[in-house]
């Protein structure tokens, strides 16, 4: 009987701390197979877990403004590439290529070695 009670405390424990890891997600949740690439100025840089994002501004092709998204790595993945929270800042041009998003939206997993300053 106590092997039976300390097997579900046990397995209690482990629901309730892996809570995290069932909530995340796959890049293929929010992204297609399609690679292209987007250009334009960085408005926002989240540098945290658990994915660094960037803000980017397009000018689309009739010339109206769009919001992109940019997902990337965790920060551990970033850090070991030799990213830091100052490559890309406010205010910086590029163009990068990356996984295009579901459905049309605005977003991108970009690669890290696609990226091309345009200043």
């Amino acid at each position: 009987m106590k092997i039976l009670y300390w097997l579900f405390v046990f397995l209690g424990s482990a629901v309730l701390l892996s809570k995290s890891v069932i909530g995340h997600h796959a890049y293929n949740a929010n992204y297609t197979d399609e690679r292209g690439s987007i250009e334009g100025v960085v408005v926002e840089v989240f540098w945290g877990n658990p994915h660094v994002h960037y803000y980017l501004q397009v000018t689309n092709n009739d010339g109206s403004q769009s919001l992109w998204n940019l997902e990337s790595e965790n920060l551990g993945m970033m850090t070991r590439a030799g990213w830091t929270i100052d490559t890309l800042q406010v205010g910086n041009r590029i163009r990068v290529f990356g996984s295009l998003g579901r459905e049309g939206r605005p977003r991108l997993a970009m690669e890290l070695n696609s990226v091309e300053f345009l200043d």
